[in-house]
């Protein structure tokens, strides 16, 4: 868990850092759905091994499924946010 949450933190360090030197600024409701997207990922992850260790192959297909849409909406709201505010700018 510490090295998952190393690896999240360096990630967002270097989004963060590309961000400032391509000069794109985001809200902070972009980075909001964001972060909860992240979880939602993680979220999928835990569940899809936790399910497959407890020998629920189809839980955990169904919990891959439902979190992971979760997931893949939220990121594509906030990155679609980001896009068309930077296309207009």
């Amino acid at each position: 868990m510490f090295w998952i949450g190393l690896l999240a933190g360096a990630a967002i360090a270097l989004l963060a850092n590309w961000l400032v030197q391509k000069g794109v600024f985001t809200k902070w409701y972009e980075w909001v759905l964001g972060g909860l997207g992240v979880l939602a990922l993680f979220a999928t992850g835990q569940h899809y091994f936790s399910s497959l260790r407890e020998n629920e192959p189809q839980s955990a297909w169904m919990g891959a499924l439902i979190f992971g849409l979760i997931a893949l909406i939220l990121l594509g709201v906030a990155w679609q946010l980001s896009v068309r505010k930077t296309k207009k700018a």
